[in-house]
């Protein structure tokens, strides 16, 4: 299952290699069952991404056109396209910052700490670009090396966010699984594509005793332990969260679809 704050007051804080976070867990859940309700069950980041990697993309290409046809409104342009790709990594990263909540449930996993360091470097870069753009109206020529070095850190967060999103974390389910599928892409995904366990690898979701039996999957929801009794960074996903009908549904598409050799069907 996916691992979310186990605890039930109104703002939560992660600290992670020194770094606080806080963020008003109802508010973002409320948020995201809304997006839920109409069938957006995906990250909201990586919609986003596109505004600052765009922006990054434009100021570049028309800072080369500028430098080759010696064209100052150009200049002009790629600069401004610079700001507002500013102004963009703002609430692009804040959404970051709730999928984080959200999906990983603050684990520090090694392509967001990439995410991070790199987003700092971008934030960085931006703004000598536009305080260098400022003063010299768009025209000064260090601004073409910052648009190029703009670009290339947008490249490598790219790569470090496509590792964390796509690659099938969700097994397709024929009909019979999809409500399951539907619970797994909403709850589970984020720890445990593929079947495995990004935050504790070694308890991986394939062949977990949890499994074994229906019983054993559901009391194991409602209270998680690891296998010596110490309660793991998975929190309890109570009957408001996850229903006896969706648990169902969820056990069922686990264990013949994400697990092969698929296990009997529960009963």
């Amino acid at each position: 299952m996916q691992c979310r704050p186990k605890s039930d007051a109104s703002v939560f804080t992660h600290k992670r290699a020194g770094m606080s976070l806080e963020l008003n867990q109802p508010m973002l859940n409320s948020l995201y069952d809304l997006l839920d309700s109409i069938g957006y069950l995906h990250p909201i980041h990586p919609a986003m991404t596109h505004m600052p990697i765009g922006l990054v993309v434009g100021s570049l290409l028309m800072g080369i056109a500028a430098r080759v046809l010696s064209h100052p409104p150009l200049a002009r342009t790629a600069y401004y396209t610079l700001v507002l790709a500013l102004i963009f990594w703002f609430p692009t990263v804040a959404f970051g910052l709730m999928d984080w909540e959200r999906y990983y449930a603050g684990a520090w996993l090694h392509p967001i700490q990439m995410k991070m360091i790199l987003a700092t470097v971008l934030l960085l870069l931006l703004v000598v670009g536009v305080v260098v753009g400022y003063r010299k109206q768009g025209q000064s020529p260090w601004l073409l090396p910052v648009y190029a070095l703009c670009f290339m850190t947008v490249t490598a967060l790219g790569y470090f966010g496509g590792q964390l999103v796509y690659g099938g974390r969700t097994p397709h389910a024929s009909p019979e699984f999809r409500p399951g599928e539907r619970v797994f892409d909403s709850n589970c995904s984020g720890c445990h594509a593929h079947g495995g366990n990004s935050i504790l690898p070694d308890y991986p979701l394939r062949g977990a005793p949890a499994l074994e039996r229906y019983d054993d999957f559901i009391r194991f929801i409602r209270d998680p332990t690891l296998s010596n009794g110490a309660k793991g960074p998975m929190p309890a996903f109570p009957a408001t969260r996850i229903s006896d009908e969706q648990a169902h549904q969820l056990y069922d598409y686990i264990t013949q679809v994400v697990e092969h050799p698929a296990r009997k069907p529960s009963i």
